[in-house]
C-alpha cells in the first residue's frame, strides 16, 4: 500500500498538469479569437450583423445588445457575447459581466468563478467569427 500511494500521486499531478495545460489553449483560444472579433466588428457593416449574431445565440433582443455596447464600446462584440453567454448561464445580468471586465477581469476566471466552461464560450464564438466572417455554415 505504501508503494501505491506515491504512484497515486504521481499520476494525479499528471492528470492535474495535463488538465492545466489544456485549460490555458482554451484561454488562449479565447483570447486570440475575442482579439480576432475586435477587428472583424470594426468593418463596415459588421457591427450589424454581430448584434444580430449575439441576439440569436443568445436570445437577448438586438436592440438590447445595441444599447449594451453604448454603454461599453470598448469591450467589442467578443465581450457582449461572452457577457451574454454568462449571464444566459447565471441568471445573472449581462451588466455584472461587462462592469468586472472594465474593471480589467479576464472573461475565463468570470467563466471559471461562475461554473461555465470556456470550452461553452469559445463556441458561441466561433459561430459569432463565422458569421460577420460571411461563413453560412453556422
Amino acid at each position: 500500500m505504501k508503494k501505491s500511494i506515491p504512484l497515486m500521486l504521481i499520476w494525479a499531478m499528471a492528470f492535474v498538469g495535463t488538465a492545466l495545460a489544456a485549460d490555458k489553449e482554451d484561454f488562449d483560444q479565447l483570447e486570440k479569437r475575442a482579439k480576432r472579433l475586435i477587428a472583424l466588428g470594426g468593418k463596415p457593416g459588421m457591427l450589424e450583423v454581430a448584434l444580430q449574431r449575439i441576439s440569436t445565440e443568445t436570445g437577448v433582443p438586438v436592440d438590447t445588445v445595441r444599447r449594451q455596447h453604448e454603454r461599453h464600446p470598448n469591450i467589442g462584440i467578443a465581450g457582449l457575447m461572452i457577457a451574454n453567454v454568462l449571464a444566459n448561464e447565471t441568471k445573472k445580468m449581462p451588466e455584472v459581466f461587462l462592469s468586472q471586465r472594465e474593471k480589467g477581469k479576464q472573461w475565463h476566471v468570470m467563466a471559471q468563478e461562475n461554473k461555465v466552461t470556456v470550452d461553452k464560450l469559445n463556441v458561441r464564438l466561433e459561430r459569432l467569427e463565422r458569421a460577420v466572417k460571411g461563413d453560412q455554415k453556422n
